[in-house]
């Protein structure tokens, strides 16, 4: 079992602060519109708690986008919203009114693009800190109800062959407001990493702190 010290947290913290402020930039670029990433509040548990612990701070259906990323780590990164606020999301990207019924192709398209935007600012920066290198693969958009996509989320992650994987080991969530003008998405970034990954993770965050 990994467990992180203290000193860990708050550098795993500061990691993610500075990567999320820097999705926040390229997400402004892309609407044309200042847009605010609240400072993320992290969550390390264990991975056999969380499904549980996301389902807690979740509705009973949500989107999500989903991007794995192969490397020096290898893991899945998750964006969470509630689906009510998917609407919400494709009205100040598209600035137009949604139908409360169902997304279009291309709708679901425009918040992938986002989704990519966010997960790939916050892998490219702290991978980057951590002078680590990763190769993400093309997102994609999930939607429906929460326990069914954990269930598929978590299985997925079990059966991957890039390392072991514990039931104890962490996992980590970041919870994360994305604010435009008025509006305001509650969300919460997912990060799964394999028993390597956490391994060379952890070597770079301690060699962050030495000094």
């Amino acid at each position: 079992m990994i467990k992180f010290s203290d000193d860990e947290h708050d550098a795993i913290t500061e990691l993610f602060n500075i990567s999320v402020g820097n999705a926040a930039d390229s997400l402004s670029k892309m609407v044309e519109e200042r847009v605010l990433l609240s400072v993320p509040h992290l969550v390390l548990i264990e991975r056999e708690q969380a499904p549980n612990y996301i389902q807690k701070h979740s509705s009973d259906r949500i989107s999500a986008i989903q991007q794995s990323f192969r490397g020096t780590l290898d893991g899945t990164a998750v964006w969470f919203f509630q689906e009510e606020q998917s609407l919400e999301l494709v009205r100040i990207l598209l600035q137009e009114d949604v139908p409360l019924d169902s997304l279009t192709d291309f709708e679901q398209d425009s918040m992938v693009e986002v989704g990519n935007i966010i997960l790939n600012a916050i892998l490219a920066s702290f991978t980057e800190m951590l002078d680590m290198d990763v190769r993400s693969s093309l997102p994609k958009f999930l939607s429906g109800n929460c326990h069914q996509l954990l269930d598929k989320l978590f299985s997925t992650q079990e059966n991957s062959e890039a390392g072991e994987i514990k039931a104890d080991d962490p996992v980590m969530i970041l919870f994360v407001d994305f604010m435009t003008g008025e509006n305001a998405i509650k969300g919460y970034v997912v990060l799964l990493l394999d028993g390597i990954g956490l391994a060379n993770f952890r070597r770079g965050v301690k060699k962050l702190l030495e000094p």
